[in-house]
């Protein structure tokens, strides 16, 4: 028996030690001033991201453009579960940004990144894998509220401003919405737009 517990004891010594040893270290930094007065402009966003679905290696400047008017909306962990049919209901040219920066990091690796795909696999809107919290922390964005949205406007001159933000329903990822619900919520996020 003392030889099983000395095996369970290493072997969670020893995953513990993997994971440690292996998770990506966060070297970039956000050019954003700490200056709570600082303008945020189209510069002031990182230059290197990944974009879930269909072609995750994106140039910058194919989805962020100077004299282009856009919608940036940041999504946190139940809001991901709403915003994934907004394609069905406007056209207006968006990127949803997923916050998913304070989920541990081997839960990102084995079941986030695999579910957001699955889950935005037919939206025609892009999803940026927020999963370092460079974009959180460029917006400054400090609340992590499980069912918060965030949503700011690229202007055509460059500047970033925020437009609002929001409350889908609490638990709206693992419990689910009901058709009416998400009709409801998708109609209500709409009119911001």
């Amino acid at each position: 028996m003392k030889n099983v517990l000395k095996i369970v004891f290493l072997g969670i010594i020893g995953f513990s030690l993997l994971v440690y040893l292996t998770a990506p270290k966060n070297v970039e930094k956000s050019t954003i001033s700490n200056d709570e007065n600082s303008v945020l402009t189209i510069d002031s966003i990182p230059r290197y991201f990944e974009l879930i679905g269909k072609n995750p290696y994106t140039k910058f400047e194919t989805l962020f453009q100077e004299g282009v008017e856009k919608y940036i909306v940041v999504l946190n962990h139940d809001a991901l579960a709403v915003f994934k049919d907004l394609y069905k209901k406007t056209d207006k040219n968006i990127v949803l940004i997923a916050n998913i920066s304070n989920t541990p990091w081997i839960i990102k690796q084995i079941a986030v990144n695999g579910e957001l795909e699955k889950m935005y696999k037919d939206s025609k809107i892009p999803l940026i894998n927020d999963d370092n919290g460079f974009f959180v922390k460029t917006l400054k964005i400090d609340n992590n509220k499980q069912n918060q949205y965030f949503v700011f406007k690229l202007n055509t001159d460059g500047t970033i401003e925020k437009v609002t933000e929001g409350l889908v329903k609490q638990g709206a990822l693992e419990k689910g919405l009901t058709n009416d619900e998400l009709e409801k919520s998708l109609n209500e996020i709409v009119k911001i737009f």
